[in-house]
């Protein structure tokens, strides 16, 4: 049961009321603040699980306590050990408990502080009375795999379309199979497209092909449509039936990287992605 941490002389403990153990490795800490919510509340995420490919966080949260000892015949202080303490006293510099705070899914969160931060939206948040308080969250951001969009540069009518096929692309890149990056790729190509050039698809059920021969009419933006032209040949081959009707190879990671790559290209050609 874990209720309390506390750092003492650079080292990090976890415990309950009553006692006390040296956490071993080197625990990730890290200030915690929910955006318009934890104002004035000093709040520590303590990451148990992180996975870069799904860009999912998982870990415990603590709130500020004013306790500053336990009984030092309590504390287990692995590898090192005091048994010579007749005050039978552990000083901590700063101790946290299980946080008492209402976090639901879709806030938005920040971790770390002194402007190195990152912006994270909480899936789930689960409490087990005073023994634990599990918060779950997924970045905001491409993590690399896609520049960093410029929502307030798209057309808000599109934004958030444009933005859900983008994380979906993200969160395919990783790992899903080729066929399925390339799908996601051919989806947000479109719906930039669409958004770019609303004159290029009015009533929306224009497919890749045709939104890329639309774009080849104009030189000027012959690039862009090459880009969403090379995401379409790579969707048509990512087809099941397309090795045995055009004599194709099968698809491979290369290919998909590849298409998200024109994505990027896209992304940043329309000057809504960061360089």
């Amino acid at each position: 049961m874990i209720q309390y941490i506390a750092e003492a002389q650079g080292l990090w403990y976890e415990g309950s009321q009553s006692g006390l153990r040296r956490i071993q490795g080197h625990p990730i800490i890290l200030p915690f603040a929910v955006m318009g919510k934890s104002a004035g509340r000093v709040l520590l995420f303590l990451e148990d699980y992180f996975n870069s490919a799904t860009r999912i966080r998982r870990g415990r949260l603590f709130e500020k306590d004013d306790r500053n000892s336990w009984p030092a015949s309590l504390v287990s202080r692995f590898p090192n050990r005091d048994l010579q303490n007749a005050a039978d006293l552990f000083n901590v510099n700063r101790s946290y408990k299980t946080a008492d705070v209402q976090i639901g899914p879709g806030d938005e969160i920040e971790l770390g502080d002194n402007g190195a931060t990152s912006r994270w939206i909480v899936v789930f948040s689960e409490r087990t009375g005073l023994e634990g308080h599990y918060v779950t969250v997924k970045s905001k951001t491409f993590f690399g795999v896609l520049p960093e969009p410029l929502p307030d540069q798209i057309p808000e009518s599109n934004r958030r379309d444009v933005l859900i096929s983008l994380d979906a692309v993200v969160d395919a890149a990783s790992i899903q199979a080729p066929q399925s990056v390339i799908d996601a790729c051919r989806n947000a190509a479109c719906h930039l497209i669409s958004a770019k050039f609303p004159e290029s698809n009015p009533d929306g059920k224009k497919d890749l092909g045709n939104l890329a021969s639309w774009l080849a009419r104009d030189g000027k933006i012959s690039c862009t449509s090459s880009a969403s032209n090379l995401i379409n040949r790579l969707h048509s081959r990512a087809k099941a039936n397309a090795a045995a009707s055009r004599g194709t190879r099968p698809v491979s990671r290369r290919d998909a990287d590849l298409a998200v790559s024109a994505l990027a290209f896209l992304l940043q050609d329309f000057e809504w992605g960061m360089e």
